[in-house]
């Protein structure tokens, strides 16, 4: 049998987004509020406030807020398997932080194709 932590407890939920041509936002991406309502990349560092399930073209998206999700991780250390904190890296992914960020449960790590599945 897979382990799999697909799909558990996820709640997703509608907000505006802000994005640039130059950083676009895709499904996958891992944001953080910019604004009331609204979401985008973020700076780096910020607490991540999900990640993007889907985008429709009058800027909106489908936003998972709760539950076990893959992202993809930036930075020299990936996150370590355990409670952490974990904050945006501005480019769709999350790092390791030990300023600002939020905590998240983090149940695997994939050095190679650097990706963690983390609860939100």
């Amino acid at each position: 049998m897979e382990i799999s932590f697909a799909g558990i407890g996820q709640v997703a939920a509608t907000f505006a987004v802000t994005q640039t041509e130059e950083k676009p936002l895709a499904i996958g991406h891992a944001v953080a509020l910019t604004a009331a309502d609204t979401v985008g990349l973020g700076s780096a560092g910020a607490a991540p406030c999900g990640v993007i399930l889907s985008l429709d073209k009058d800027d909106r998206a489908a936003v998972q807020v709760d539950g076990f999700v893959q992202v993809a991780y930036s930075g020299q250390t990936a996150p370590a398997v355990g409670w952490g904190t974990l904050g945006v890296d501005g480019s769709g992914g999350v790092q390791a932080v030990s300023t600002g960020g939020r905590p998240c449960l983090i149940v695997s790590v994939d050095t190679t194709g650097k990706t963690a599945v983390i609860k939100l």
